[in-house]
């Protein structure tokens, strides 16, 4: 454990905040390194967190039937699986005095579902650390993933309108991350941009919070020529994220956070898989702690 503490300090800056500075007279956004003393606990593998092998249920394909053509893979399947805790409704803070419970929901691709190992059954969504760590904090969070491996963003929109519709059920924050197979796809950065666009907006009309993740770096002979589709993609979610309230959208720079190709071989194994495209179980366990660094942060959990 040491020498991966040793990798993510390298990586994270030494930092465990991850806070964006979205305003508008800014270039870029930034990020703003906290004097805040950092959350204890390591990155081993987390237990006791209900339901951790996410549900397995087939996807009604529809009119998406360009996923994963790239990818290897051996079912079209929809990764979908509430990570909280078994426990009560409540959850009673040292003055008993009772919290409401809080809904995140987790929207995306492969690297939501957390494919990894090759993909074939295995499963580590970065949700099962975000759980965790929610837990960790006694706050009453329930974290949802819903992830179809090889999806494009741009046809996602339903998907998300069928989540937001579930009677009875409403999210205060929803992470969405998609565009890396759009890109392999051969979808433009403008088309890319206009899908994560339209899932915005139905996230925001359902009152909930975003959180905006940049497309990870890759490092895949077969798309590689593509890379400056992702790049553009991330250029303007980063234009977005400057133009809107803080309040209503948040990005967070993954690609910066997490890279791949200018990390030394030994890193790489630590936290990207052979496939050059999704982290390793630990990888996605450093996703999780990075993203609930900027939700805890950022939310109102009293």
């Amino acid at each position: 454990m040491g020498m991966f503490r040793r990798l993510k300090n390298s990586l994270c800056c030494v930092s465990n905040k991850y806070l964006l500075d979205d305003d508008d007279d800014d270039d870029d956004a930034t990020i703003v390194d906290q004097d805040e003393p950092q959350f204890n606990g390591s990155l081993q593998r987390q237990q006791e967190v209900s339901e951790k092998q996410p549900l397995l249920s087939s996807f009604e394909q529809g009119e998406n039937t360009r996923f994963y053509q790239t990818v290897p893979q051996q079912n079209q399947v929809v990764v979908k699986s509430v990570l909280r805790r078994k426990r009560s409704m409540t959850v009673v803070n040292a003055a008993n005095a009772p919290r409401r419970r809080y809904n995140i929901l987790l929207f995306g691709d492969s690297l939501t579902a957390g494919w990894c190992e090759g993909g074939y059954g295995t499963y580590h969504p970065y949700g099962l650390r975000l759980q965790k760590r929610f837990d960790e904090e006694g706050l009453d969070v329930e974290v949802t993933v819903s992830g179809v491996p090889g999806e494009c963003c741009v046809h996602m929109e339903e998907r998300l309108k069928r989540e937001l519709e579930q009677p009875g059920k409403w999210y205060d924050w929803i992470v969405i991350m998609g565009g890396t197979n759009d890109v392999f796809q051969g979808y433009s950065a403008w088309d890319i941009f206009d899908g994560l666009k339209k899932l915005y907006t139905l996230s925001s009309k359902h009152g909930a919070r975003i959180l905006g993740i940049t497309i990870p770096e890759y490092d895949w002979d077969a798309v590689n020529h593509l890379d400056y589709q992702r790049r553009i993609v991330n250029e303007h979610l980063n234009v977005y994220n400057n133009s809107t309230t803080r309040n209503a959208y948040t990005l967070f720079l993954l690609d910066r956070f997490l890279p791949m190709n200018c990390l030394t071989e030994e890193q790489r194994k630590v936290f990207w898989d052979s496939d050059g495209i999704h982290p390793t179980e630990d990888g996605y366990d450093l996703m999780g702690d990075m993203i609930f660094d900027i939700l805890f942060k950022e939310g109102s959990w009293d």
